[in-house]
C-alpha cells in the first residue's frame, strides 16, 4: 500500500547489487500518485559524518521534498550504512480539526 494515497497499486524496487536490479536503496513506486517511498536508504560513512543521522532522527529526500523517521542504522561494511526509514506523513488541515489533540497543547 503506498502510504501517501492508499493506492495498492505499488511495486517493491529492492536494494541489491546482484538479480534484476543495480539499485542501493529500496523504495515502493506508487503509479497511482507517481511518488517513491524509500524503506532503505544507503548512505557511506563520509555522508553519515556530514548528515548526523542517528535512530530518531530525520532524514530529508530534498528531491521530492519529504521527510522520513529514521528507525534503524545498520552499518553494513567498511563504508556502508543503511537507513531504515518511515515517511512522516502529515495529515490535511480537515482531519486534523476532527482530531481532538493530545499531549500538552
Amino acid at each position: 500500500m503506498c502510504p501517501w494515497c492508499g493506492s495498492d497499486e505499488v511495486r517493491l524496487v529492492q536494494r541489491g547489487f546482484t538479480g534484476p536490479t543495480d539499485e542501493r536503496d529500496q523504495y515502493i513506486a506508487c503509479h497511482g500518485c507517481k511518488r517513491l517511498t524509500y524503506e532503505i536508504v544507503s548512505r557511506s560513512a563520509r555522508e553519515m559524518r556530514l548528515g548526523q543521522y542517528r535512530t530518531g532522527g530525520t532524514y530529508r529526500d530534498s528531491l521530492r521534498q519529504t521527510k522520513y523517521d529514521i528507525l534503524r542504522v545498520l552499518r553494513v561494511g567498511s563504508n556502508e550504512v543503511l537507513l531504515y526509514v518511515k515517511p512522516i506523513i502529515r495529515q490535511s488541515a480537515s482531519l486534523r480539526a476532527e482530531t481532538p489533540r493530545r499531549g500538552r497543547f
